[in-house]
């Protein structure tokens, strides 16, 4: 799994959320959120922005690969 991707599951999870409460929210199939999880596929900007949003976390903290990042919050 590619640092984005484990970094995008760990801000769902710290929010709380389901993969089907974020695919109820954002009106994005469940499976699409699975496969941005697991690096299968990316999503888009407008995807990017809506996930942000909705975790509340810095763009910075999904897409630094510097060890850590996770402390920036």
């Amino acid at each position: 799994m590619d640092q984005f991707a484990n970094r995008l599951k760990q801000a769902r999870k710290k929010a709380g959320l389901t993969q089907e409460q974020v695919s109820f929210e954002l009106e994005i199939s469940r499976s699409n959120i699975s496969k941005y999880e697991n690096g299968d596929i990316s999503p888009n900007i407008k995807t990017i922005k809506a996930l942000i949003k909705l975790y509340k976390v810095d763009a910075n903290y999904l897409f630094d690969t510097e060890d850590d990042a996770e402390n920036k919050e």
